[in-house]
């Protein structure tokens, strides 16, 4: 039996719409464990991670949308109101396997490239900017 967890449908929402509805943490979080993977936060730009997040929810979460229109910071809690009404507040979605994970570098610009490094530090990666020489 696959892991699954409960999400606020404001999270889950907030992946397939590409819409914040809700603490960008969150959304994050939400998002790793869907895929089953890290996601580095400039991974989510790379249009071929969203289309797959949202297939990926539109398979479990039948009817949550993957388009909101005309959001603004004045009415997005009555979009979301909208969205919960038809789902609930609450979904249960199931632990990705991690297949498709990206590099820390996908997606970071060539010309940026060389001005980065990658370090793993107690079991954690990061993505730093190198620091130019000093004189």
């Amino acid at each position: 039996m696959s892991e699954t967890r409960e999400f606020p449908t404001a999270v889950i929402a907030s992946i397939s719409t590409g819409v914040l509805l809700c603490k960008f943490g969150d959304m994050h979080e939400a998002a790793e464990y869907l895929m089953g993977h890290p996601i580095w936060t400039h991974h989510f730009a790379n249009k071929e991670l969203q289309e797959e997040m949202q297939r990926t929810i539109a398979e479990q979460c039948p009817g949550m949308p993957t388009e909101i229109e005309g959001v603004t910071a004045e009415n997005y809690l009555d979009k979301l109101a909208a969205i919960e009404a038809e789902i609930g507040k609450m979904v249960v979605i199931r632990k990705g396997g991690g297949l498709t994970a990206m590099l820390p570098t996908d997606g970071i610009p060539e010309h940026l490239k060389d001005k980065i490094s990658v370090v793993m530090k107690k079991g954690k990666i990061s993505v730093v900017m190198k620091s130019p020489p000093k004189n």
